[in-house]
């Protein structure tokens, strides 16, 4: 069994030890700022603008990771992320008051910036990247948050809302494959020759030796990176970060974008990729997929 705890057996501890600035009055402010300023405001999701400064993050998936996670990424790299003012819980629910980044998502500014412009834009990207990948993880790191705990990504097809930590890559496999073995000829009895085949390469693959993970962002669509002229400015939406297998980063955003064929064809300008890794997850996919 992949050695993972259960979403509400983390979910109380996270919940202890991630606030930020939570003080009474954040609390009633950022509350009464919903009420009233939040109103004048479109929301966007989960996120509501309550001034032109900041934005207030909250809603029934929203988790206290992601404020962690931006505060670790601001303290330990230079990638642009927005500023966490605060974050608490509050009746099971989690808010988190962040920097208000004022920038163009890139879908909307790709036309504007042309070839020259969108080159200066992956190079910063890249740079940002790599930024990410030396970041060194603590001893023992498995497949878990920047602190240790549980994950979300609402692309899984599972039924638990958060999941892990795992202890190791390999249990991260065997989960992601429902603890899926190919010599258990009941679970593979109906496949043809040719899927077997293709599904004992993915096991012996996942279950191999791995390097050990590096920090991922787990979601760089193009919506959640923002410029101004020819310049990043934030990358956002860290929810689904993490220390994951070094081809997360180039997988997930590859599978993330199924509708965005032109951003798939993007990613190698700013990511490495993983040819091997890439079939890999491709029948993971194909069996246990999120989409």
């Amino acid at each position: 069994m992949a050695a993972a705890l259960a979403a509400d057996e983390v979910q109380p501890l996270d919940i202890q030890n991630l606030a930020i600035n939570d003080s009474t009055f954040n609390r009633l402010l950022t509350r009464l700022a919903l009420k009233t300023w939040g109103r004048l405001y479109k929301s966007d999701g989960f996120c509501s603008p309550i001034s032109r400064k900041k934005i207030v993050k909250t809603g029934p998936y929203v988790h206290l990771t992601e404020a962690a996670t931006m505060r670790y990424i601001a303290e330990n790299t230079s990638i642009p992320v927005p500023r966490v003012h605060c974050a608490f819980a509050h009746k099971g629910r989690s808010f988190i008051v962040m920097e208000r980044i004022h920038g163009e998502e890139i879908p909307a500014a790709w036309n504007r910036l042309g070839e020259e412009g969108r080159a200066k834009i992956f190079a910063q990207l890249k740079g940002m990247i790599e930024e990410m990948r030396f970041l060194e993880p603590p001893p023992g790191t498995g497949v878990q948050s920047c602190v240790g705990g549980s994950l979300y990504d609402s692309r899984m097809n599972r039924n638990e809302t958060r999941f892990g930590p795992f202890a190791t890559i390999q249990d991260f496999h065997i989960w992601l494959r429902k603890g899926f073995r190919s010599t258990d000829r009941t679970q593979s009895s109906n496949l043809e020759s040719s899927e077997e085949k293709q599904l004992e390469e993915m096991e012996a693959m996942q279950d191999g030796p791995w390097p050990h993970p590096v920090f991922t962002h787990a979601d760089l669509n193009p919506s959640n990176i923002l410029v101004r002229g020819e310049e990043v400015v934030g990358i956002i939406d860290w929810e689904f970060a993490g220390w994951y297998p070094h081809y997360w980063e180039y997988t997930s955003a590859w599978f993330g974008n199924l509708v965005r064929t032109g951003w798939q064809d993007c990613l190698s300008r700013f990511l490495e990729t993983f040819p091997a890794e890439f079939e890999m997850e491709k029948t993971r996919n194909k069996w246990w997929g999120e989409f």
